[in-house]
């Protein structure tokens, strides 16, 4: 689903352009080659590469940016290296989980073990290029990304700025969503002190771009969705959350 010359939305649940197990998966045209910015769960990988193809016009992936280890995010990045010859990126707190394929750490074992994820899935070792820290500027197939380290979804979770056609657009992953909900959720590692720490990092960004994991997205305004968060959050009571009626798994 192209969004716009450099942007497409190649897989996603919400939007049936892949399968069920996946987040969205953002492709973004850089000056050195096509950026994804998360991987899926490794489950429909060719329906991905299809999707990139006809919306913008290529098969080959420069660069993969992970924003967190969670299962839907990062699976499909052993998989999608090894088909496109990527380089893989990741938070610095994910590089272990993803380079030793930790399925306790990515809360893959759990969730298994619940039934959300089929019982034969497993996570597979990817090497890991590059990794960034929080406030870091670094530069990816020559577009350049600053990151930002927000816990509360997850303990490795994180928000990865950029310039989209002269306007500042953020990957928010699971952190925060269309209308400011956030991402707790029911599992180890998912706090809402994490959230009370870190997400005042995100304030007074003037993002227009808000591009998230999951959802709704929009090109504009976008700073308005994460200030409702930061709102909600300093109330007396709980902020709406992700799967509270109106966006399913």
């Amino acid at each position: 689903m192209r969004i716009d010359p450099k942007l497409a939305l190649v897989a996603s649940l919400q939007f049936g352009l892949s399968c069920r197990f996946d987040c969205h998966l953002w492709a973004l045209r850089a000056p050195g080659g096509v950026i994804l910015i998360d991987a899926g769960s490794g489950l429909a990988n060719d329906a991905i590469l299809e999707n990139l193809e006809q919306d913008l016009g290529a098969r080959q992936v420069a660069a993969i940016l992970l924003t967190h280890s969670h299962p839907d995010h990062a699976l499909g990045a052993a998989s999608l290296r090894e088909l496109t010859g990527c380089k893989v990126w990741a938070p610095e707190p994910a590089r272990r989980i993803i380079e030793e394929a930790d399925e306790e750490g990515s809360g893959l074992a759990r969730a298994r073990q619940v039934g959300f994820y089929p019982a034969d899935l497993r996570m597979r070792p990817c090497p890991v290029a590059g990794s960034f820290a929080h406030g870091e500027r670094f530069t990816v197939a020559g577009q350049e990304f600053q990151a930002f380290h927000v816990r509360g979804h997850s303990e490795d979770s994180f928000c990865l700025m950029t310039e989209l056609d002269g306007k500042r657009a953020l990957f928010s992953g699971d952190v925060v969503f269309y209308g400011g909900v956030l991402g707790l959720i029911n599992a180890p590692g998912s706090t809402l002190e994490g959230y009370r720490s870190d997400l005042s990092r995100l304030a007074g960004l003037a993002v227009e771009a808000l591009l998230p994991g999951h959802g709704l997205f929009t090109l504009r305004g976008g700073q308005r969705h994460l200030d409702r968060a930061l709102d909600a959050l300093s109330g007396n009571f709980v902020p709406r959350m992700i799967g509270q009626g109106d966006l399913i798994f």
